[in-house]
């Protein structure tokens, strides 16, 4: 697991561990996964070439997992998180991990195209950031 230019504000050991102990609880292993931090132009751009949506977005996640093994490439704007974090009325923290699980279940076959999927999606999330709370306050 590799996290580039994660900002100051998750602690990456933890990060790290709680991404290896959610995808075992969910049945997968990690050939490789790389969180690549990027500014608003650049998940821009991504977006219009790879997705063909002319919009900033939170997460492009690149999935090349085969027969539960995790490989992936995901794409994460700080700037975008932070106006999420701000209209979800969240902590910045809690969005980001809440992005970090987003994209590692598109890895796992989640979806989020209709409101159904979108509804278990939400609750694997709120699931991941469950752990990461329980993880953050049994260190205190």
């Amino acid at each position: 697991i590799k996290l580039n230019n994660i900002p100051n504000i998750i602690n990456i050991n933890e990060i790290k561990r709680l991404i290896s102990n959610f995808v075992t609880n969910e049945g997968f292993g990690i050939k490789k996964i790389e969180y690549n931090f990027v500014s608003r132009h650049r998940i821009l751009n991504l977006n219009t070439k790879y997705l063909k949506h002319n919009t900033e977005t939170d997460i492009i996640t690149f999935d090349y997992s085969k027969s539960k093994k995790i490989q992936a490439e995901m794409y994460l704007c700080f700037s975008v998180i932070e106006r999420n974090a701000k209209d979800n009325m969240q902590s910045v923290e809690n969005e980001i991990v809440r992005v970090i699980s987003h994209g590692l279940l598109h890895c796992m076959g989640y979806n989020d195209k209709n409101n159904t999927d979108r509804d278990l999606m939400r609750k694997k999330e709120d699931s991941f950031l469950k752990m990461f709370h329980v993880k953050q306050f049994n260190n205190v």
